[in-house]
């Protein structure tokens, strides 16, 4: 063995048994839920009844179920979660979760938040979305109320002061009917860039969560932070089970570290501290993938992306006593 490869060995060996490797991170999962028993839209409604299900676990399991403004404090190392610990969102406040949904989490005292556009919170009688008197009767329920742009348009291709005024906009109208607000916020469609990002950390966000799948890590981005998104197609109660057990597949030295990219094709690679011939990836949307292996690097090239539409790379690795750990990126094509 050379001199380099003993170097890279010992490097690994500090960074995944060292004391600050962080080996024991507790299970921590972010859910992302949209409509409630809406069956019009079934690739984002989930029916009443196996919402209640997922609730009923939670509780039955004594899985912890706590408000989002922790996640900021356990990402800061200022405290710390229990084993197997659950934060609850909702996106876009439509009027089926509060009329199916918001009951049952009042039922069992659950806190959650929604991510609102106010250009959508409507008083008609035909509009699928809530109301303000909705929205202040979910705050004082254990509901936040939380930014997610005035507009709902996507963020990727805006000027900065319009992509500025549709954030602050938004919290000030949220404020004024709801009150202090925690500056939490989701960007629409998941759609980010290392560009946006550092907006939004100007803007003084203490997280923002992208529609990626993974479970959360000390060691991630806080600001393109993940969620498992759950509809009736991908939200069974077997894979809900799964899903809060699924530990964090960490990455290191990833060669594409923004969400954007502007061509057809994207070479992509990563260091994990598994096996790479043990992780397995897929890409949705039809995209083409090939998967190469060298020790602990993982090596993807995609291909076949088209412009506007968004993909979602997933990579899993199942140990010998059945746990699973996930990796999830999401990427868009533009131009």
């Amino acid at each position: 063995m050379t001199f380099k490869s003993l170097i890279k060995k010992a490097f690994f060996i500090i960074l995944f048994f060292g004391v600050k490797a962080y080996a024991v991170e507790p299970n921590i999962t972010v859910l992302m839920y949209h409509r409630i028993g809406d069956d019009k839209y079934p690739s984002t409604s989930i029916s009443q009844e196996l919402f209640e299900k997922h609730i009923e676990y939670l509780v039955d399991e004594n899985i912890s179920v706590l408000p989002i403004t922790e996640l900021p404090k356990y990402l800061k190392k200022e405290i710390s979660l229990t084993n197997r610990t659950v934060f609850i969102t909702i996106d876009d406040a439509y009027k089926s979760f509060f009329q199916n949904g918001f009951p049952i989490l009042k039922k069992n005292k659950l806190p959650f938040s929604i991510f609102v556009s106010s250009d959508y919170v409507s008083s008609a009688k035909e509009s699928e979305f809530m109301n303000w008197s909705m929205l202040k009767e979910v705050s004082s329920n254990n509901g936040l109320i939380l930014n997610y742009s005035k507009s709902h348009e996507s963020l990727v291709g805006m000027d900065i002061q319009t992509l500025k005024k549709e954030i602050e906009q938004n919290q000030i109208e949220i404020e004024k009917k709801i009150g202090k607000q925690p500056k939490i916020f989701s960007y629409p469609y998941g759609e980010s860039s290392r560009a946006i990002e550092e907006i939004i950390k100007i803007l003084d966000y203490d997280i923002a969560f992208s529609q990626h799948s993974a479970p959360i890590h000390l060691d991630q981005n806080k600001y393109r932070l993940p969620r498992y998104a759950l509809n009736d197609e991908f939200g069974n109660l077997k894979r809900f089970k799964m899903i809060i057990q699924t530990k964090p597949l960490k990455i290191f030295e990833s060669s594409f570290d923004d969400s954007i990219i502007n061509t057809s094709e994207l070479n992509f690679s990563f260091l994990t501290k598994f096996p790479s011939e043990s992780i397995n990836c897929f890409v949705n949307n039809s995209a083409a993938m090939i998967k190469k292996d060298e020790g602990e690097k993982v090596k993807l090239y995609l291909s076949e992306l088209k412009n506007g539409v968004r993909y979602r790379i997933n990579c899993t690795y199942i140990n010998q006593s059945g746990e699973i750990f996930w990796y999830g990126k999401m990427i868009k094509r533009v131009n």
